[in-house]
């Protein structure tokens, strides 16, 4: 592998955890999540990194306020303010429980690409299996007009079931029809208890 990390990042321990500066104290995680705007310093973010034992540390960019980028943090990604939760589900990978994986590594390596990211999703209830892929993926595949010329992207998979060879087929063959050939794509997907749901979400790098 490219990146190596040390045994304490077990499969027990959450790939990625949002920390709030008015916690008590900081669990253990590989990816050390926060948002931009609770002005953290760069003294706060290396205590944090410390404390966390995160292997690196991402922004979360949910408003237009500005922030000094600094080395200690690995990259940013845009949001909007109910859209946090979701995005460090996306990127809690140890939680990933399908044939569809990727690890905290995959991860690292999404973010040596690029410093920005914007997080998009899409959604369909109510259908049957086959009309909800569709719609969903049509969906996502919209809001990918900006991101044609993007060379790093996580798509996640999210359903009542894991999904079929032919159901990551369809995504995957709409998704890569959109991007460059020299594009990289890492898949992963996860199991939701929401009834009725199936839901996708992305991370692309900005240019």
């Amino acid at each position: 592998m490219k990146y190596q990390i040390d045994d304490s990042y077990r499969d027990d321990i959450p790939s990625a955890v949002l920390y709030r500066q008015t916690m008590d104290h900081y669990p253990k995680s590989a990816i050390g999540c926060f948002i931009i705007s609770d002005v953290w310093d760069e003294e706060a973010l290396i205590e944090l990194k410390e404390k966390s034992e995160a292997w690196f540390l991402v922004g979360l960019q949910i408003d237009d306020s500005e922030f000094k980028r600094l080395d200690i943090i690995e990259g940013v990604i845009r949001c909007q303010p109910n859209e946090v939760d979701k995005v460090i589900r996306v990127l809690d990978v140890n939680s990933a429980s399908t044939i569809i994986g990727i690890d905290v590594v995959d991860i690292k390596s999404l973010f040596e690409y690029g410093n920005s990211f914007q997080f998009i999703q899409a959604s369909t209830t109510g259908e049957s299996i086959s009309k909800s892929v569709k719609a969903a993926t049509q969906q996502l595949v919209s809001q990918f007009i900006k991101a044609r010329h993007a060379k790093r992207l996580l798509v996640t998979i999210e359903s009542i079931e894991s999904p079929s060879l032919e159901v990551f087929s369809y995504i995957s063959e709409a998704v890569e029809a959109l991007l460059s050939n020299d594009a990289y794509i890492y898949y992963s997907s996860r199991i939701t208890d929401e009834p009725d749901c199936f839901c996708l979400k992305a991370l692309y790098a900005e240019e």
